[in-house]
């Protein structure tokens, strides 16, 4: 990621850290101390996604994460840019599935997306009528609006 600019963002890791009070059986076991949350300012290809969420196991979060002379496992960022413009509530869900995506051993690994893993968040959204490509769509319901939590299911571990 060459001629791009990294600032911090504590807008996503308050964010974050709602997400966690909230669904805390999702990811209650993340460490947001082991993540550095940043906004990216500069290039961005045509059909790069918005966010990226990498561990130390991708050579540009490994470089982002030296620079910064932390000890932070993770960078989760996003494009300045168009982040801005997106609906609170898609942000949510973006920094939700993010979230979810970190390795329970917080080693610096990103689970590999498979329909096992993620597919609690495919269905609800199928379930409500929105369909599986909830992050092309807009007016998604809020994680964080309200006093009750949206009701997802807890995928099984992996010997259940």
């Amino acid at each position: 990621m060459n001629n791009v600019d990294f600032e911090d963002a504590p807008d996503i890791l308050e964010i974050a850290k709602k997400l966690q009070e909230k669904y805390y059986a999702f990811i209650g076991s993340v460490n947001l101390d082991s993540i550095y949350f940043t906004k990216m300012i500069g290039y961005k290809s045509r059909n790069a996604p918005v966010y990226v969420m990498s561990g130390l196991t991708q050579a540009w979060a490994r470089s982002v994460l030296n620079n910064l002379q932390s000890r932070k496992n993770y960078c989760l960022g996003v494009w300045q840019e168009e982040w801005d413009e997106l609906e609170k509530s898609k942000k949510e869900w973006i920094i939700f599935r993010c979230l979810y995506s970190i390795s329970p051993a917080d080693d610096g690994k990103i689970r590999p997306f498979d329909v096992q893993d993620y597919g609690f968040i495919v269905e609800y959204f199928v379930r409500i009528g929105i369909g599986p490509y909830w992050e092309i769509k807009e007016n998604l319901p809020s994680l964080l609006d309200g006093d009750d939590i949206l009701s997802l299911i807890i995928p099984l571990g992996d010997n259940e």
